[in-house]
């Protein structure tokens, strides 16, 4: 899977929530690193982050994508897609 282009803030605030779901520091997180095998999450501790990821980036995820969050990858990959944008949208005061 291509790794989705969205800004390094949207990246710190995704590595920040899963960090604060899995309750380790956001900077022990490695990009691939599998969140079952390596940080030792349940379904309901991946039910929650995509949770957190939509409230605070105010997005809409299908159930059934949930069980693609398997990596701080995959989670990037989810929030652009369903942020409507790879990047972090600029507002114009024009």
């Amino acid at each position: 899977m291509a790794e989705a282009s969205i800004s390094e803030e949207l990246r710190g605030t995704v590595r920040q929530i899963v960090a604060d779901v899995l309750e380790i520091d956001p900077y022990e997180i490695g990009e691939t690193g599998n969140f079952v095998d390596d940080y030792e999450a349940d379904s309901l501790l991946i039910i929650q982050m995509v949770g957190r990821l939509e409230r605070t980036l105010g997005i809409r995820v299908p159930p059934e994508e949930a069980g693609g969050l398997t990596d701080l990858r995959s989670a990037y990959n989810l929030v652009a897609r369903y942020s409507g944008s790879a990047s972090a949208p600029e507002v114009s005061h024009a």
